[in-house]
């Protein structure tokens, strides 16, 4: 695989993560809505009531550049920290693997060199994710190929980005505790 098609792909998991974070987040935000919407109508007096619709145009406008702003906004922001703890797991089998090496031929001695076995590999594993997604904000320049598609290929990423999330989970998590089990069994 070429680093075009890595980056290709790497970059339609962001999309496809930060789109379903914002869906997450206008269910959720119907939901506080439901919740709280009876508070203006019955507590408010009439005057506050008045400056509270007044000024709720224009402090939606003002939530939805913090939320929806694409260079710097809320959901953008937890989409890059998703999608960076998601890659992770990747690598994080192989820190696992180095601690478990580390616990076993050290016997715990020295925890600062556990740390540094634990660190590098994803370390070194997020560097190409980073060069790919987030150096020269490359995601802006794909997220507007990816809101042309048609949606057969939303469909198509949404189920490869939850298999690129099922997949990480186990290497991380079970993947990787597993063998570092089974190497400290050694």
């Amino acid at each position: 695989m070429n680093y075009s098609k890595f980056e290709y792909i790497l970059n339609a998991i962001h999309y496809c993560i930060w789109r379903g974070d914002i869906k997450f987040g206008i269910v959720i935000d119907k939901v506080i809505h439901a919740l709280l919407s009876p508070i203006p109508k019955f507590l408010f007096t009439k005057e506050y009531k008045k400056k509270y619709y007044e000024r709720l145009p224009r402090e939606k406008k003002l939530l939805d550049k913090y939320l929806y702003d694409k260079e710097n906004g809320f959901y953008i922001g937890r989409a890059n920290s998703i999608f960076g703890f998601l890659y992770t797991g990747y690598p994080g089998l192989f820190s696992f693997i180095l601690g478990g090496l580390g616990s076993r031929f050290f016997e715990n001695k020295y925890p600062l060199l556990n740390a540094i076995l634990f660190g590098i590999p994803i370390g070194i594993g997020y560097i190409p994710a980073y060069r790919a997604v987030f150096t020269k904000d490359k995601y802006l320049k794909y997220y507007k190929k990816f809101e042309k598609k048609d949606a057969s290929w939303h469909k198509k990423w949404k189920w490869i980005t939850i298999a690129f999330f099922i997949g990480s989970w186990i290497m991380m998590a079970m993947g990787g505790a597993v063998a570092m089990w089974g190497i400290l069994l050694l």
